[in-house]
């Protein structure tokens, strides 16, 4: 028999390579870091271009009906898929099919396959809780750094005996086939751009943050407050390129921020009362069948400047005051807006350059480059190594999962 194939990273590309390698019958090792599997799938709220939940898109088909579900496939029960959540690669070793990769798992406090979420040990102490309604596995998530009066008492208490306090770390090493690297990203965190003022001006969020204010799911319930005070949102200024298409940050683009803000647009023009935005950018890239939700933005009365930020500064009610250059009016406008929403760049995850490094592979712009550009496999980054998703650059959900569909096809064609 094989030795299993392993994918790091457990967001919607990880998931689907699992998912149908499993399907075929290989056995699959599937690495998270976090405790639940998802990756920034879980904080999008809507996913476009369907305006589904995130967790259950068209996938690469573009022809209605066809859903894949990630939630309700019960990818902790497939019997060909070994879920660790809660680990990460620390060593490789070994030659192309005969890897040798030794994996961390942190403490394991809270036993998923016996948390029944009943809520107990949620209500006795705020160390526990749940990471979103949707999560795999379907458990309880344990903080060790905010231990309080009720943490024990639930660990006695639990009906199943599903905690455990004094869980520890462990290290395991196994054989390995393949290798799929499908990290995800990580949104830019633009705290080195003074001229925007985030994390030292209140109000000043990114688009992934604005999601987690506009998901039902969410601590405010879905409702369009200011991070600040709580109070009702009734001006929002967008601004894209925040980050991408810049010498001093990062040269590319990052694809689908445009989408993105546009679909938080219409959610906010649409659904969430009076509240009204302005998008200031560069150029909107829009392209394919996303040119609806410019459409659709215009149409709902989003006020769109091409310019830049220049200037934002604190008013005494927590209130945004902001001048804007308009290139096309050449003069200055000014802004007072309730929050401003930075669309910002789309990172390669922290330890990618330590994982390239490890397995000998070519980097473009920190994310794994394809070993061969001019061929058209291009989620082959090496020998019996392979990348999809945004490991490999920014992309959207359906081209992600077309790239896990490549690797799937080549990891069989090997075995065949």
């Amino acid at each position: 028999m094989s030795d299993p194939v392993l994918v790091i990273g457990a967001g919607v590309a990880g998931m689907t390579v699992a998912a149908e390698l499993s399907d075929a019958g290989i056995k699959t090792v599937l690495v998270e870091r976090s405790s639940t599997m998802g990756g920034n799938a879980l904080d999008l709220y809507k996913a476009f271009p369907t305006d589904d939940c995130f967790y259950c898109f068209e996938g690469n088909r573009w022809r209605p009906g066809i859903r894949k579900c990630f939630y309700r496939s019960t990818m902790t029960d497939q019997p060909n898929i070994d879920v660790r959540t809660g680990c990460e690669v620390v060593d490789i070793s070994g030659s192309p099919g005969e890897f040798k990769v030794k994996i961390a798992a942190a403490p394991r406090y809270i036993e998923p396959k016996k948390c029944t979420m009943c809520g107990l040990c949620v209500g006795l102490s705020k160390a526990f809780y749940l990471v979103s309604p949707q999560c795999q596995p379907q458990a309880v998530v344990y903080n060790p750094q905010r231990p309080d009066e009720g943490t024990e008492k639930a660990e006695r208490e639990c009906p199943t005996k599903a905690i455990n306090l004094q869980a520890q770390p462990f290290e395991e090493t196994l054989r390995i086939s393949d290798i799929v690297i499908a990290t995800g990203y990580h949104e830019m965190k633009p705290v080195d751009m003074v001229e925007y003022g985030y994390g030292k001006v209140p109000n000043v969020i990114t688009q992934l943050e604005l999601a987690q204010i506009l998901d039902p799911n969410g601590k405010s319930g879905g409702a369009l407050i200011r991070p600040s005070d709580g109070s009702p949102v009734k001006n929002i200024l967008m601004v894209q390129c925040v980050g991408s298409r810049d010498e001093s940050y990062h040269p590319y683009c990052s694809k689908i921020c445009c989408v993105f803000a546009l679909k938080h647009a219409n959610i906010v023009m649409q659904e969430r009362g009076n509240a009204r935005v302005s998008v200031v950018y560069m150029d909107i890239r829009t392209y394919d069948r996303h040119e609806r939700y410019y459409r659709e933005a215009r149409q709902a009365g989003v006020e769109f400047i091409r310019g830049r930020v220049t200037r934002v500064e604190r008013a005494r009610d927590d209130a945004l005051q902001i001048t804007v250059y308009d290139s096309l009016l050449d003069k200055y406008l000014k802004f007072s807006v309730d929050l401003l929403v930075l669309s910002s760049a789309l990172e390669p995850q922290p330890d990618m350059a330590g994982l390239i490094e490890k397995l000998g592979l070519s980097s473009s712009d920190g994310f794994v480059k394809p070993a061969d550009q001019l061929s058209e496999n291009e989620v082959v980054a090496g020998d019996h190594l392979y990348v999809c998703g945004t490991a490999a650059g920014p992309a959207e959900v359906p081209e992600s999962v077309t790239q896990a569909r490549a690797v799937v096809s080549m990891i069989l064609q090997g075995r065949a």
